[in-house]
């Protein structure tokens, strides 16, 4: 906008082309939004968006984080899917609670598949055969930053699903690692 004036509102549509480092043993996160990464399905957003996990930094208020409704279904969980910016090996996987005290979620399981059916842009099923748990059910508390190391440590993944157990909320999902080039 050229000399003055004002925009209410400007959308932009597309997705994110990355530029990675030259170094392919470079570690990142390549669940970032601004890495390519992208939230392609969950099982309830009651409260905030999938897209939310994906953002940068760790947000200002609870409204900025991914948030479900309440079950008390005995054995129910709350998952989300995320593909990655690019196929990686995964060293770590941060999961953030920061501004969820009171309902954060007991624990948070990580699972991750090499997806490559017939149509690789495909959204991957949360119950296709062939997800892998890279870090096993664990305990998480309020408004911290939980890190794990990955339990499978030379698999290549182009997809990770975080499951809550059973419910809750969760500011931001950091997945580490290196391209596998």
């Amino acid at each position: 906008m050229y000399p003055d004036g004002g925009i209410a509102r400007f959308r932009l549509f597309g997705r994110a082309a990355p530029v990675f480092p030259a170094d392919p043993a470079a570690v990142l996160d390549l669940a970032a939004a601004q890495n390519g990464g992208v939230a392609v399905s969950c099982s309830d957003q009651h409260f905030g968006t999938k897209d939310n996990l994906l953002l940068p930094g760790r947000g200002k208020d609870m409204g900025d984080g991914w948030e479900t409704a309440r079950s008390r279904t005995k054995g129910h969980v709350d998952w989300a899917v995320v593909k990655l910016g690019a196929p990686a090996v995964v060293q770590q996987v941060v999961v953030d609670t920061a501004f969820f005290r009171g309902n954060f979620p007991q624990q948070v399981r990580v699972e991750a598949i090499r997806w490559a059916g017939p149509d690789a842009d495909a959204q991957v099923a949360p119950d296709a055969e062939g997800w892998v748990q890279i870090v096993a059910a664990s305990k998480c508390g309020p408004d911290q930053e939980h890190t794990f190391e990955s339990l499978v440590k030379d698999g290549v993944f182009t997809h990770v699903k975080l499951v809550m157990i059973p419910d809750g909320g969760v500011k931001r999902l950091r997945v580490l690692g290196r391209r596998a080039v």
